[in-house]
């Protein structure tokens, strides 16, 4: 039987965001690819806070994605900070071992 990461066939890149220097510029962590599946979509959701929000993307992927990285899609330019994409809500999907298999990251 195969596994869902075996859909994963786009690349995404991720960063932690770390800190921020004096001037209030985020300071990341090394840029990470990961297999990735995006896609468009419109669905109301609600944020880390409670807040409803619309994604406009779900990235499916096994990476460890946080609320605390950004992400830049496929053809993104990875060194423009401004272009990267910030989490608003991330589904983890766990199999029956507790072990979780992909995760769902709304943009």
């Amino acid at each position: 039987m195969s596994t869902v990461t075996a859909l994963f066939r786009q690349l995404v890149n991720f960063s932690e965001v770390i800190g921020r220097d004096a001037w209030g510029k985020p300071t990341l962590s090394a840029l990470t690819p990961a297999a990735a599946r995006v896609q468009p979509s419109r669905k109301l959701i609600r944020d880390a806070s409670g807040a409803e929000f619309v994604a406009s993307f779900v990235v499916y992927t096994a990476a460890p994605i946080t609320l605390r990285h950004r992400v830049w899609f496929p053809g993104d330019d990875t060194t423009d900070f401004n272009r990267a994409r910030r989490p608003v809500a991330i589904d983890e999907h766990v199999d029956g071992a507790g072990v979780v298999r992909y995760r769902r990251v709304w943009f």
